[in-house]
C-alpha cells in the first residue's frame, strides 16, 4: 500500500515549483539565495548577518514555523519530511473560516496521519456449513416403516376424581290438590314428580312437568294390606294377568310425557311375585323404568324389574312422615349422611305445605353439605342394594 503522507508532501511541492519559478524569473522580485534558504528552513552559512527573528526552529516531530509571519501571497516550500504547513494572515481571518476551527492534524504535534480510512478488500464469502449438520447424524429413510401410536398411560383407581355424593327427590301423590301442585312445579326441575291417575289436577300436572323436561311417573295405586280405598286406576292382587295389564296401561295412556312408575301403597301387591311379572311386563314393552317405593320389607317389585331387564332402584328415606320441619329435617340429614355412604340416595315426599316450604329453602345451599341434587334416572343403574323399611304410606 502506498504511503499517504509521502504523496501529500509530494503534490504540495510540486504545486509551489511554479511559482518559486516565476519568482526567480522576475526582474522586480528577485529571490536571492539567503531568503530561499530561509523559506525551506536551512540554516545560513553566516549567522552574523541573519536577523534572529528570521531563523526557523525545528522540533523534533514537529512543524517548522517562523516567528516572522510571511505575507499571503507568498508560498511556503517545507522540507518532506514536515509535510505541508498552512499559514493565514490576519487580513484573511475575517473572510476565510478560522484555521483553529478546523480539528487538523496539522495543528497536532503527533505524527502526520491520513484522515481516509485504506479500502479493505471485500472478503470473499464462503458457504459455512453450520455446526448443527455437522454434529447431527443422518437419519434413516422411516417413509415406509409403520408409525408408532403413543398408547395412554392405563388410568388407576388414584387417577380418577371421586364424585361428590348425589341425592334424588321424587314427589308423590300429587294430582289431588292445586296447590300441591303449583308448590311442587316451583321445586327445582331435578325433583322428580308422581302423578296419581284419574285425578283432578293429573292431566295439568303432567302437561306442566313435561314443559319443565321434568322427570313425571304415574304413582300406581296398588293393593295394600290395612284394606284402604285406591281410588281410580287401582291394582290389586285378585286380578288376572289382562285385566291388571289393561288397567296399567289405561293408566299410562292417561298422563302425557310418563317416563317411568312407581306404587303408591302396595305393602301387598308388591309381594306377589306374579302380580309384579305382570306390571314389570307391561313397563318393559313401554320402556319405562321402575321405583320401588319400598312400603314392605318383603317387596319383590325391584327384584322382579332387574329380572325383567327394568332400569329401576329403590327409596331410602321418606321425608314427610311426620308432618313437622324439625322431623323432616331429621330425614333429610339421614338422606345425606346414606348419600355419602354409598354414593347416591333416594328420597320420597308428599305435596304437604310442610314438606314444600322446607324444600324450598333447603335445596338452595345444598352443596354446602358436600352432595348434590340430580334427577331419579341418573340414578338408576349403578345403585347399591336397598334397605327396606317397614314403613307405608297413603
Amino acid at each position: 500500500m502506498f504511503d499517504i503522507k509521502k504523496v501529500c508532501v509530494l503534490v504540495l511541492f510540486l504545486l509551489t515549483l511554479p511559482r518559486e519559478a516565476n519568482a526567480l524569473d522576475s526582474d522586480s522580485d528577485p529571490l536571492d539565495d539567503s531568503l530561499l534558504n530561509e523559506r525551506i528552513g536551512v540554516e545560513l552559512p553566516n549567522n552574523e548577518n541573519v536577523p534572529e527573528e528570521s531563523v526557523v526552529e525545528l522540533e523534533e516531530g514537529g512543524m517548522a514555523e517562523s516567528s516572522k509571519a510571511p505575507s499571503v501571497n507568498e508560498s511556503i516550500i517545507l522540507p518532506e519530511h514536515l509535510g505541508p504547513v498552512l499559514v493565514e494572515s490576519e487580513d484573511s481571518i475575517e473572510s476565510q473560516v478560522k484555521f483553529d476551527s478546523y480539528p487538523s492534524v496539522l495543528q497536532s504535534q503527533q505524527p502526520w496521519k491520513p484522515s481516509i480510512a485504506p479500502l479493505l478488500d471485500v472478503p470473499v464469502l464462503q458457504q459455512v456449513t453450520p455446526v448443527e449438520d455437522l454434529l447431527s447424524v443422518p437419519k434413516p429413510n422411516t417413509t415406509d416403516a409403520p408409525k408408532k401410536v403413543p398408547t395412554p398411560a392405563k388410568m388407576l383407581a388414584v387417577d380418577v376424581h371421586p364424585k361428590m355424593p348425589q341425592i334424588a327427590i321424587l314427589i308423590d301423590d300429587l294430582g289431588y290438590s292445586r296447590d300441591g301442585m303449583e308448590s311442587s312445579l316451583l321445586l327445582p326441575t331435578e325433583v322428580a314428580l308422581a302423578i296419581l291417575p284419574s285425578t283432578p289436577f293429573a292431566l295439568q300436572t303432567a302437561l306442566t312437568s313435561q314443559k319443565q323436561h321434568r322427570i313425571t311417573l304415574l304413582h300406581a295405586p296398588m293393593e295394600n294390606q290395612r284394606e284402604l280405598k285406591l281410588g281410580p286406576g287401582g291394582l290389586y292382587a285378585s286380578m288376572t294377568e289382562q285385566e291388571l295389564k289393561a288397567t296399567l296401561s289405561k293408566d299410562l295412556d292417561s298422563l302425557p310425557g310418563i317416563q317411568g312408575v312407581n306404587n303408591h301403597m302396595g305393602s301387598l301387591l308388591t309381594t306377589k311375585a306374579d302380580s309384579m311379572k305382570w306390571v314389570m311386563e307391561t313397563l318393559k314393552g313401554r320402556s319405562l323404568f321402575f321405583i320401588d317405593s319400598l312400603t314392605s320389607a318383603q317387596s319383590v317389585a325391584k327384584k322382579t324389574a332387574q329380572e325383567e331387564g327394568l332400569k329401576t332402584v329403590g327409596r331410602d328415606v321418606f321425608l314427610d312422615n311426620i308432618r313437622t320441619e324439625e322431623a323432616i329435617d331429621k330425614q333429610f340429614s339421614r338422606l345425606i349422611k346414606l348419600a355419602k355412604r354409598h354414593g347416591s340416595a333416594l328420597a320420597i315426599g308428599h305435596p304437604y305445605p310442610e314438606t314444600m316450604a322446607y324444600l324450598k329453602k333447603r335445596l338452595k345451599n345444598l352443596e354446602q353439605d358436600g352432595v348434590r341434587l340430580v334427577k331419579v334416572s341418573d340414578l338408576l343403574i349403578a345403585y347399591p342394594l336397598s334397605k327396606p323399611l317397614l314403613t307405608e304410606t297413603k
